[in-house]
């Protein structure tokens, strides 16, 4: 499920709100009186084809205020996945890279391998067991 962002579930819910004020009846008088602002007669089949033009547009004005709030929430998320992802690679790798030797405590793929030889000094930071 897609989760918007307050500004703009209010830019959706504006709308629909003012809307909302607006009783079904009086919403109907309205499309009555745009639909014979036409031209067309109440009772033709020419003026309900134009009230279902004008519910037709209704929802589709809908579909697409919901579609750009779609568009606009994966644009977000995929910004916040951006910006996580560059915070979790500048974060500073404080473990020795080297041993007292000079030897890398690292494989070419990034595994910790530990220091090498006889007498190292420096502990595997990977290693949770108690000394």
């Amino acid at each position: 499920m897609l989760y918007f962002k307050t500004r703009y579930l209010l830019i959706a819910l504006v709308p629909l709100a003012v809307a909302g004020c607006v009783s079904s009846e009086d919403q109907r008088a309205m499309d009555q009186d745009k639909c014979a602002s036409y031209g067309y007669r109440p009772g033709t089949n020419r003026f309900a084809d134009c009230m279902m033009d004008q519910d037709q547009q209704r929802a589709d004005d809908q579909r697409r205020t919901m579609e750009s709030l779609e568009r606009q929430d994966a644009r977000d998320q995929a910004r916040r996945d951006a910006l996580n992802a560059n915070a979790r690679a500048s974060v500073i790798d404080d473990r020795p890279q080297y041993d007292k030797d000079g030897n890398p405590n690292f494989d070419t793929q990034g595994n910790y391998q530990g220091c090498h030889g006889i007498g190292c000094e420096v502990d595997n930071p990977d290693d949770d067991s108690a000394d």
